[in-house]
């Protein structure tokens, strides 16, 4: 039996797509981005984290000491970023390479500009660490008051 004309000659299960032509992001392309920092995961891996190194050094555990030191890279894998035009969540390092469908369509003009540019996300984290340790500072002076 002959394939009837017009219909694609390959099957749709099987074959790969064709590939997409490349789109070429322009270098300020985080002006179309609406990304948010999301430090709360590396936050409460912190706190435990806190917890054992105040442990290993009362305990002058220096093998424990190095460890929890080393650690404390991983900790910093674990910041993130959120897009908030298409939900994905990826690593705080990566943020730049994050290019989603409505960011490329900002991009090409099909869609309106960022009219209100934020800070980006690696800013963020920076203004979430410092609040935490200036709401730490105060819970402790607070704390401190009342013995």
């Amino acid at each position: 039996m002959e394939p009837a004309r017009g219909l694609p000659q390959h099957d749709l299960d099987f074959d790969r797509l064709p590939a997409r032509s490349p789109i070429l992001l322009d270098p300020y392309f985080q002006e179309y981005q609406r990304l948010v920092s999301n430090p709360f995961l590396a936050l409460a891996a912190l706190i435990p984290w806190y917890v054992a190194i105040r442990r290993a050094f009362l305990a002058k555990h220096a093998p424990m000491i190095l460890l929890l030191l080393a650690s404390l890279f991983g900790i910093a894998c674990l910041l993130q970023f959120h897009c908030l035009d298409c939900g994905a969540t990826g690593s705080l390092f990566r943020w730049k390479r994050h290019a989603c469908d409505r960011a490329i369509a900002r991009q090409l003009g099909y869609a309106r500009r960022r009219w209100l540019l934020g800070p980006n996300p690696m800013t963020q984290t920076v203004l979430w660490g410092i609040t935490v340790v200036v709401v730490g500072f105060l819970a402790l002076i607070k704390f401190q008051g009342r013995r």
